[in-house]
């Protein structure tokens, strides 16, 4: 005999299957037919065994977008509530957690039992926010860690390292930047965006950096990001109205090239393309052999022809 074969849109086989597998503890298993099932007929009871089996299973994201499904039905009863908040919690989502806690006992009445059972969720809720706080406190003495030898990795690792570096709190991240600026092996295209959102965040003070084999020293509050960069608005602008209309796919290999040198140069840009159309001119010169828009002859556009080559020297790091 062949296995059972269920019929199109069959709802009550895939239920009884989920159901079968879900009770004796498979949750795993029970999943694709729960999922099968939910499509077909969206019941409340189904809902909460299949939201039961995701939270079971650890896929809590999903647990809470079957819930939300059904959202009034879980607050109309105080076990599927907590269960909710235990949702949320495992979700990350506190701040809705505590809000459910503070609110609980405007809606039900508690009982002995249902008391320990929401007293239960808020040390729950303690101690994944401790979890999610000292896991938050690693990761920022890891990456101030890195940042101290980030001159000894490859590109690769100094991005990844970088934009961990982005997403933790200002002082750390001043604290890591310091050491990366000041550093002669560190990348431009690295030191830059940690330029940034020093200028971003308008943070004050002064800062020494190795910028392009040379030492200077930077105010952040008086600079700007790269894009509101007044130079780079004109070169893109350029280029849009030079060579976009005429050449989509060209134009796209242009701006590419423009964006990676505006990140070496940065923030020191002004210094270096001291003429946004001879700058334009000398891509498309670069990109078409019989372009003759640049005078060669005039010094800023061989001294800005030369920081090209330059900068073609540090960005073959990236390869």
């Amino acid at each position: 005999m062949g296995e059972t074969v269920p019929f199109p849109k069959n709802y009550e086989w895939y239920k009884k299957e989920a159901m079968e597998r879900f009770l004796s503890g498979r949750m795993e298993e029970a999943l694709p037919f729960f999922e099968e099932a939910y499509q077909l007929e969206q019941d409340e009871l189904l809902n909460t065994n299949y939201t039961t089996a995701l939270y079971q299973v650890g896929d809590y994201q999903k647990a809470k977008e079957i819930a939300d499904d059904k959202y009034s039905f879980y607050e109309q009863e105080e076990s599927l509530t907590i269960f909710y908040t235990a949702i949320l919690i495992k979700c990350h989502l506190f701040l809705q957690a505590e809000q459910a806690l503070v609110f609980r006992k405007k809606k039900f009445s508690l009982t002995n039992k249902s008391n320990e059972n929401w007293l239960a969720i808020q040390e729950m809720l303690e101690e994944e926010q401790a979890k999610i706080e000292l896991e938050k406190q690693e990761k920022i003495q890891y990456l101030l860690k890195e940042a101290y030898s980030l001159g000894n990795k490859s590109f690769a690792e100094q991005s990844t390292i970088m934009k961990g570096l982005e997403e933790i709190p200002l002082e750390p991240f001043i604290e890591a930047v310091k050491q990366i600026l000041s550093n002669p092996y560190v990348n431009g295209i690295i030191k830059a965006t940690a330029i940034e959102r020093l200028a971003i965040e308008q943070v004050a003070g002064e800062f020494d950096v190795y910028w392009m084999k040379e030492k200077r020293t930077i105010q952040p509050t008086s600079l700007t990001s790269i894009k509101n960069h007044v130079i780079v608005q004109e070169v893109m602008a350029l280029l849009s109205e030079r060579v976009e209309q005429n050449d989509p796919t060209l134009y796209q290999a242009m701006i590419q090239e423009a964006y990676l040198h505006f990140f070496m140069l940065y923030p020191f840009i002004n210094e270096v393309i001291t003429s946004p159309l001879k700058w334009v001119e000398l891509y498309q010169k670069r990109y078409d052999n019989f372009y003759h828009g640049a005078d060669e002859s005039i010094s800023d556009t061989k001294e800005m022809e030369e920081w090209m080559r330059k900068i073609d020297e540090e960005l073959k790091d990236l390869a």
